[in-house]
């Protein structure tokens, strides 16, 4: 049977529709979830940490503190209070011993990003343990990227940090001008992975690749759409972190939520025997629109601060992950709809047209909000 879309299994429908306004009570506001940066410096005397994260994400974490009634971030940033709450929220210990940072200090880097730095006393111990707790003031899903090298640029150790793996343990060389593993390269499993969990988490890009899926109508328009979208985040995602071009977050995340209310117009259109260029030709409609979400996809990872040099195998390692997480949820949906098909159930029309109004309502929805916080109207 060549024809796939709009899926036949009524029941697969409902219940497809169904776990996306569930979605969308669990996180109403679909934002990505998050990648943060902390690069540590160990030197003879002391140990530098210079901590990244978007605007988006500093607001969050004041958002969550007690002072938050008197912080007031949309119009920058509140420095002494981040900086407050960086010396609590990120730890140095060496057996029980936390150590105290002896100076801090928030700046921001660019239009999107800020940066915090701190400085520790290095302690006399061979083996220290490194702890964020910013998880707990940030969306669920954040990563933090870890690295720690000595000055002469060996690598220590590296992690991907969350909300259930928060620290690191590392053992100190004793003279930080050794070149001892030196040329050991950074573990870039760590970004395949980050790749994966940045698609499942983000729930408007999975609601988008599901709108291209109800508009195909056969198996080669499938492949063709879903290439096309492919490939066009994956200039602006490789544009984007090398730092070639940018887009502003608040508009950025306006325009992919509207890409998702014209596609479920198109949806609720061609079942209603209406055609047009987006329903003839949807790869056309899946690479214009995939440029912008080629944006959202770099939101953090441009922003890790990486070497040069790393830059091309970290965007390549993220990238892969991102489309074993697209090509895996595509799977997903097709095998759901081909074993719902084989039950026969019969629904009313209503329910067969839930689908193509569950993404054009859920696109408005997040193309209002996000124009009322593009606009200062809300917070």
């Amino acid at each position: 049977m060549n024809s796939i879309a709009p899926f036949a299994g009524i029941y697969f429908r409902f219940y497809i529709s169904l776990f996306f306004f569930i979605s969308l009570t669990l996180d109403a506001q679909a934002h990505d979830p998050g990648l943060s940066s902390a690069q540590v410096t160990v030197g003879n005397q002391q140990i530098d940490v210079l901590l990244g994260f978007a605007q988006r994400d500093v607001e969050s974490v004041l958002a969550a503190g007690k002072d938050s009634a008197d912080t007031n971030t949309s119009k920058g940033f509140a420095a002494i209070q981040l900086e407050s709450v960086a010396t609590k929220e990120f730890s140095l210990f060496w057996g029980k011993q936390r150590a105290i940072p002896s100076q801090s200090t928030a700046r921001r880097k660019d239009t999107q990003n800020i940066e915090i730095s701190l400085r520790f006393q290095r302690p006399n111990s061979r083996q220290i343990r490194l702890v964020s707790s910013f998880f707990e003031r940030l969306p669920l899903g954040h990563r933090e990227f870890l690295s720690v090298q000595t000055t002469s640029g060996a690598i220590l150790g590296e992690a991907m940090l969350s909300a259930e793996e928060n620290s690191l343990q590392i053992d100190l060389p004793e003279f930080t001008e050794s070149t001892t593993d030196s040329n050991k390269s950074h573990s870039f499993f760590g970004f395949l992975k980050l790749g994966v969990e940045h698609i499942w988490l983000g729930i408007d890009h999975l609601l988008f690749v599901f709108g291209l899926l109800l508009l195909v109508k056969s198996r080669w328009m499938l492949l063709k759409t879903v290439t096309a979208f492919t490939v066009a985040h994956s200039i602006t995602l490789a544009l984007a972190t090398l730092g070639y071009a940018h887009l502003p977050a608040p508009p950025l995340n306006a325009a992919i939520a509207f890409s998702i209310l014209i596609l479920g117009i198109e949806i609720v259109r061609s079942r209603s025997g209406k055609t047009g260029i987006t329903i003839l030709h949807p790869w056309i409609v899946a690479f214009a629109f995939g440029l912008l979400h080629g944006f959202g996809f770099a939101s953090g990872l441009s922003a890790l601060g990486l070497p040069a040099a790393d830059i091309p195998l970290a965007l390549v390692m993220f990238n892969v992950g991102v489309e074993i997480g697209q090509v895996s949820f595509v799977l997903l949906i097709l095998l759901l709809e081909r074993s719902f098909r084989q039950l026969e159930i019969h629904w009313p029309r209503w329910v067969q047209a839930l689908p193509g109004y569950t993404v054009g309502s859920l696109g408005a929805f997040w193309t209002i909000q996000r124009t009322a916080m593009l606009l200062g109207i809300i917070l």
